[in-house]
Parts: structure tokens; C-alpha cells; sequence
């Protein structure tokens, strides 16, 4: 049987990978049929739905596959079997003498609203292919979903003509085994960033030994290669550099820690399989880790058993962001227990049942005020201003609760209970700060219009001559509003308008009004403080 060839002269395998139509698949067999003539390949599909059988033939199995409908016999000159690495740079980053450097202008158009379609210029492609046709310059090269299927004959070629790569994506592609992706990586010896997602790449016992080439890179994309953690944990064992690991939508279930992961700054597991917080826990030691993404996983709650409530824990030493979005996070409790990390600055956890537990604000600052190191929350920073208020109402929210525990704004006859202590850990450290809330402060507020206004002074500071406006404003009022309100009172632009506010009670600190979709209640503005305007 003649040997199946690419176009530059590399042979097809077995396990290599194929494609046909679009559709990715692997080579299981090669060779001949009953009553046929000439060779066939024997492939299993990645979509099991585009093949016909389970690898049998009339009554014979001649390869196995994992689905009953997920192979096919085809001809070998049916299937693409790829080109090289550096044929696909050259293919998407050359030179070409094309009109508009290859751009089909007829196909650049915007839609507008009716769905009538707008001819747009496309300008500097030309200049744009002329920067990225020195080969030499490149330092990011993306070649997903093309048909690279490794080294080839060119690997002289691709480190002579493109040594300074330091970012490469082959992701989706046909490379057929890691061994085939270290022989490209072995031509880039400034390689730091690799991303092979969604290939078919076997892990093979022993395989870290021989595959020095992978000694630069520090951040690793295996996304969607339905690998189990043993799995990914061998796999690193071939980059002694690693830093950054992707490894989201895989079959992660079972944590635990090995030392070839010792130098983590950056740890994705989004949309895996990891049942709950104790598996996360399995990761406590990673000393450097800065960056922890569980997005979409199945944690139910978040604790550190190894302190009590107020201390710091040990676990996660350098953790700064925390993504923990699409889990089952119900309880205060957990957050809570994110305040005894060390260097936690930011956290992401939207759709999560927590965040229905009260309004998005009341929410947000209940968050803020019990993780004291927050700086950035759901993807917006945390200002000191907004800390301030947040702890100060969370002393009135919760003062008649702890009054009820025990609690007494003479600290000689305070005698807080332990359970709201565990419920509330912060609470004696906001006490110091800000002092015991007053009696009138804590009483539960009617949900009437009428009780809910606030009497308020609006003056301008830079114009003395304005007059001042006395104002009675329901605290559900958003400030975008009150500029609108204002630009009746004083008839300026509502876009001019810039507003802050002085506390009765903190008469020397001036609080911008930073968000125009913003209840004035979220400010904490009370009777009697002055809004002032400038424009």
C-alpha cells in the first residue's frame, strides 16, 4: 500500500489527525477492506453524530471508538491531513500582492436598525500586512482552527525566519500529540505563552522526560481537551516554568496538590466539575497563587477551618482575586470567611444565590463591609468613600441585632453574644472605628414616602452669592435625578452639574456623588447634611 502524503511531502499515520468538510477526526486505520479496492482510512470523529459506525465491517472490528456512531471508512484523498506551522505563519502573516492585501471589500458592510446594508472603506490593511509580513518581528502568532498538524519539514524554517515569537495559539487545530506540539516549540526559544485548546492531545506515562523544549514557557491554555486533574497534573509536569494554567470546561472533579504546580500565580478551572469547597481547599499551599478562577463550578459555601472567625488563615498566602460566578454560594457566612485571607483584593461572584438576598447595592455593601481588604467587587473598585459607608451602615443595619445579643455602647456593660459574633466578625472592629450607632440611628425606618424623606441643604461653595435651597428628598432618589432637579432650581446644564455632600457628622470631609444611577440612600445622606453643587 503507497504511503498517503501531504503537499509538503510529510506522511499520514495512524493517530494523526484529519480533517474533512469541517469536521476533525483521527486516524484509527489505514489499509484495505473486503471486496473494495485500494486503501481506506479508518477514522474516529471528534462529532460522534458524523460518523456511521462503532469501527466494524460487515461483522469485523477493524479500530474501537468511543461512540457507537463515531467512525467512518474514507478515502485518504477525501481528508485534509494539514500543513506545517510555519506554511500557516506564512499563509496568514506573508506578503501578499492581493488587492487590499487579500480583504474581500465587497463583504465589509455594517447593517443599520431597518436592516439596510452600508459599503465601509477598509483602510491601512495593506500597511498592517506589510508590518506582520516580517516574519522575523512577530512576537504573537494565532493560528486556531487552521489545519496545523506540527513541525513538518520546515522546522529549519520556523526558527530561522520566525525566532521571536513569544506567543503562540494553535488551538483547534490538527496537531495529534504532544510530542508534535513540542517539535514546534523546540523552533521558538522565546516561547512563553502556548494555547493548544480543543485538540486531541493523549497524555503518555513517562512523556515529561524527553520534553525539554517546553522549558519556556510560563503560561499554558488547555481549554476543552477533557482531561481529569490527574491528567492535567501530568501534563505540567512538562513545563517547569509554569506560571498560568487555563484549564477550563474539563473534566475536573477530585483536587489535590502536587510540587509541579509550586509556582502558580494564575490557576483558571472555570465550568469543570469541582463538587465543593474542601476539593478547593486541596490547593491551600500554592504559596505564590494570586489568582484563583472557579467560575461556574458547583461550591455551595467558602470557610478556612483552620482559624476562627476574626484571625487570618493561612490557606491561599498570596491570593489577591477570587472569581467564584455561576456557583451555589447562598450564605453571608462565606463571605465572612473570605475576610481571613491574607491579601484578598478582589472577588467576582454574580449569579450566585447570595446576590438575591437583597437589593445589587445593599448587597455590594454588605460585601465591601465584610472583607476589609476589598479593592475591586463584580468588576467595579471599591473607593474609601464607599467603604466608609458601607461599614457605618452596617453598624446600623445590624445594631439593633447585636443590642438584642448582648451588646451595649458602654463597653464595660457590653456582653455580645458569641453567635453574633461568628455571624458578624467585623462588627467590634467597626465599633472602634466609627463608635456605637445611636438608639434613633438603629430603629427600624417606615417604607412610607412620608417617613422616607430626608431634609437636606443644596448650596453652591464656589458661588456664595447663589441662595441657598432647602429640600425634602425620599431617599430612593438616584442623583441623576437630583442633577435634573437641580437644573430647575439654580436653570444650568444638568450636564454641568457636579455634586458632593458633607455629613453633619463629618463636617471637614467633602463625598463626591460618583455615580449617577445611584440611590442618594447608598451615600448614607441624612437630615440636615448639605448637597453642594458646582457648575
Amino acid at each position: 500500500m503507497r504511503d498517503v502524503v501531504r503537499n509538503d511531502g510529510s506522511v499520514i499515520g495512524l493517530y494523526h489527525r484529519v480533517d474533512h468538510e469541517g469536521f476533525k477526526g483521527s486516524v484509527k486505520f489505514i489499509g484495505t477492506l473486503p471486496d473494495t479496492t485500494g486503501s481506506w482510512y479508518g477514522v474516529e470523529w471528534d462529532d460522534p453524530s458524523r460518523g456511521k459506525h462503532d469501527g466494524s465491517y460487515k461483522g469485523k472490528q477493524y479500530f474501537h471508538t468511543s461512540s457507537s456512531t463515531g467512525g467512518s471508512f474514507i478515502r485518504p484523498k477525501k481528508v485534509d491531513g494539514g500543513y506545517s506551522c510555519f506554511l500557516a505563519i506564512n499563509d496568514r502573516y506573508g506578503k501578499t500582492n492581493e488587492a487590499h492585501a487579500g480583504v474581500i471589500i465587497e463583504d465589509l458592510f455594517v447593517v443599520d436598525g431597518h436592516k439596510k446594508q452600508t459599503k465601509v472603506e477598509m483602510v491601512g490593511a495593506e500597511k498592517v500586512n506589510k508590518k506582520q509580513s516580517q516574519l522575523d518581528q512577530l512576537q504573537e502568532v494565532v493560528l486556531r482552527g487552521m489545519s496545523v498538524y506540527g513541525v513538518g519539514p520546515h522546522g529549519s524554517e520556523l526558527l530561522q525566519h520566525t525566532p521571536n515569537i513569544e506567543e503562540l495559539d494553535i488551538s483547534a487545530t490538527l496537531v495529534s500529540s504532544w510530542l508534535c506540539v513540542s517539535q514546534i516549540t523546540e523552533c521558538l526559544p522565546k516561547l512563553k505563552s502556548l494555547n493548544v485548546s480543543e485538540n486531541v492531545l493523549p497524555i503518555t506515562p513517562g512523556a515529561d522526560e524527553d520534553m525539554p523544549c517546553f522549558s519556556t514557557v510560563e503560561i499554558l491554555y488547555i481549554n476543552r481537551m477533557h482531561y481529569t486533574w490527574k491528567q492535567i497534573l501530568q501534563t505540567c509536569k512538562m513545563f517547569p516554568a509554569l506560571k498560568q494554567l487555563h484549564c477550563c470546561f474539563n473534566s475536573v472533579e477530585k483536587l489535590c496538590l502536587p510540587s509541579s504546580l509550586d509556582q502558580l500565580t494564575l490557576l483558571n478551572l472555570e465550568s469543570n466539575k469541582v463538587p465543593s469547597w474542601d476539593n478547593v481547599l486541596q490547593l491551600a499551599g500554592l504559596s505564590r497563587l494570586e489568582t484563583l478562577i472557579l467560575n461556574d463550578n458547583k461550591i455551595e459555601n467558602i470557610y478556612f477551618p483552620d482559624v476562627p472567625p476574626g484571625d487570618t488563615t493561612s490557606c491561599f498566602p498570596c491570593l489577591k482575586s477570587l472569581s467564584v460566578n455561576y456557583n451555589k454560594i447562598s450564605e453571608w457566612r462565606s463571605i465572612n470567611e473570605l475576610n481571613k485571607l491574607q491579601q484578598l483584593e478582589e472577588i467576582r461572584i454574580v449569579h450566585n444565590p447570595i446576590m438575591d438576598l437583597a437589593t445589587p447595592e445593599t448587597v455590594r455593601q454588605m460585601i465591601v463591609a465584610k472583607i476589609s481588604t476589598l479593592k475591586m467587587c463584580n468588576r467595579t473598585e471599591v473607593f474609601e468613600d464607599e467603604r466608609k459607608g458601607a461599614e457605618i451602615d452596617y453598624l446600623k443595619r445590624f445594631g439593633p441585632h447585636w443590642l438584642k445579643a448582648g451588646g451595649h455602647q458602654d463597653e464595660d456593660k457590653d456582653n455580645t453574644s458569641a453567635e453574633f459574633l461568628q455571624e458578624h466578625p467585623s462588627f467590634k472592629e467597626f465599633l472602634k472605628k466609627y463608635g456605637a450607632p445611636e438608639t434613633s440611628e438603629m430603629e427600624q425606618k417606615s417604607k412610607t414616602l412620608k417617613d422616607n424623606l430626608i431634609s437636606v441643604k443644596i448650596r453652591n461653595p464656589d458661588q456664595p452669592d447663589q441662595r441657598v435651597i432647602t429640600k425634602k428628598l425620599p431617599v430612593t432618589m438616584v442623583i441623576q435625578k437630583v442633577k435634573t432637579l437641580i437644573q430647575r432650581l439654580y436653570k444650568v446644564g444638568a450636564d454641568e452639574v457636579i455634586l458632593s455632600y458633607i455629613s453633619k457628622k463629618m463636617p471637614e470631609q467633602e463625598i463626591p456623588f460618583d455615580n449617577d444611577l445611584r440611590q442618594i440612600s447608598f451615600y448614607s445622606v441624612e437630615n440636615d447634611d448639605e448637597i453642594l453643587v458646582r457648575w
